[in-house]
């Protein structure tokens, strides 16, 4: 290709006609270049062509989503795998430690029975004949609900020791996702 000055001064040394004559060539060879890039360009600009790309641009964004979504879901449950075996084990060591001691989970039992046949009213009757021995078995009663009552509590410290742990797992495994 010519430089612009160059091509003035190679012009300027041949007759007007083969220099019109070589500006119209130049002139039709860049009409040609522009023809072909704008023939390119409106290629590109067919409602086709643009509809073609639009999907293969959703087409790329819908599978990356599905692999971030994909990603997430598998994290999630894996931590939710490990909350569950966590939990289980938790619940395992709880009913281990009913079954090494039942007689503690016999007496919670007996005492809540106890308790609710305490809230039942007494007739007259009842009263009468049961006066006595209804104060012995009070004062018998007495012991065995405070010591039922301080083994509910250990009992109850172990399974709430053991809800906090598997509170405190669920916590980490969703301040991690």
């Amino acid at each position: 290709m010519t430089i612009p000055s160059q091509a003035s001064s190679q012009r300027e040394g041949l007759p007007a006609e083969e220099r019109v004559a070589r500006s119209e060539r130049e002139i039709e060879a860049k009409r040609a270049v522009i023809t072909e890039d704008l023939r390119a360009l409106g290629q590109k600009l067919t409602p086709e062509h643009i509809k073609s790309e639009a999907k293969d641009m959703a087409r790329a964004a819908v599978g990356s989503a599905r692999e971030a979504v994909s990603e997430r879901v598998e994290r999630v449950e894996g931590k939710l795998r490990r909350a569950s075996t966590q939990t289980r084990e938790a619940a395992q060591h709880q009913v281990e430690r009913a079954k090494r001691n039942p007689f503690a989970l016999a007496g919670v039992g007996l005492l809540a029975g106890l308790g609710i046949g305490l809230l039942i009213p007494v007739t007259q009757a009842e009263h009468r004949a049961l006066a006595r021995p209804s104060r012995a078995l009070r004062e018998q009663t007495e012991g065995a609900i405070a010591a039922g009552r301080d083994t509910a509590q250990r009992l109850r410290s172990g399974v709430e020791d053991a809800a906090r742990e598997v509170k405190e797992v669920v916590q980490e495994g969703t301040r991690t996702t």
